[in-house]
């Protein structure tokens, strides 16, 4: 009988354990957050369906700029860029701007207890403050609170970001 007993309260406890640690995973996602951070990334000039490059002699592009997410109650609020991008040695420098970001699926867009949230969605790209390509198929993925990663359809920017994302560093990260 004592051994029931026993076995009762270690049930119990293992239960009540696992409903407090649920409980605590809840309360760490988070449905409303900011971010801001400095886009800091390199393209290599060379063609999407290459696999080997040689990093020496390949055309090399910098991006550099900012950025800055706003969810609330799980709507995205804001999300936009400004970066400028280049190639290396200085010629046919330009700004780009992304900007009016519209999710495409109804999922809520949450911050997960490690600091990452992911938004698919359409967005409009322009060139030195002129509209460039509208409607561009994007993700933007945000990990552990540190880094981000823009990824813009290849197709839908006339290959301009030769199918490599546009990374980033998170700055500062605000949840309520």
């Amino acid at each position: 009988m004592a051994l029931i007993y026993l076995a009762s309260i270690l049930i119990f406890s293992f239960i009540s354990i696992t409903i407090i640690g649920v409980q605590n995973t809840v309360l760490a996602v988070r449905d409303t957050f900011s971010a801001d951070g400095a886009i800091s990334s390199l393209i290599f000039g060379m063609n999407p369906s290459v696999d080997t490059v040689n990093v020496r002699s390949v055309q090399k592009f910098i991006l550099s700029g900012d950025w800055a997410l706003a969810v609330d109650k799980s709507k995205l609020v804001n999300f936009t860029s400004v970066f400028y991008t280049g190639p290396v040695n200085g010629a046919n420098n330009h700004t780009h701007q992304l900007s009016n970001l519209r999710p495409t699926t109804e999922n809520p867009i949450l911050l997960s207890s490690d600091g990452s949230a992911q938004i698919s969605g359409i967005l409009n790209v322009a060139t030195n403050g002129k509209s460039a390509w509208n409607d561009v198929n994007a993700t933007i993925t945000m990990s552990n609170e540190r880094t981000i990663s823009i990824k813009l359809d290849d197709k839908d920017s006339q290959n301009h970001f030769m199918n490599q994302p546009i990374y980033g560093i998170v700055r500062h990260l605000r949840t309520k």
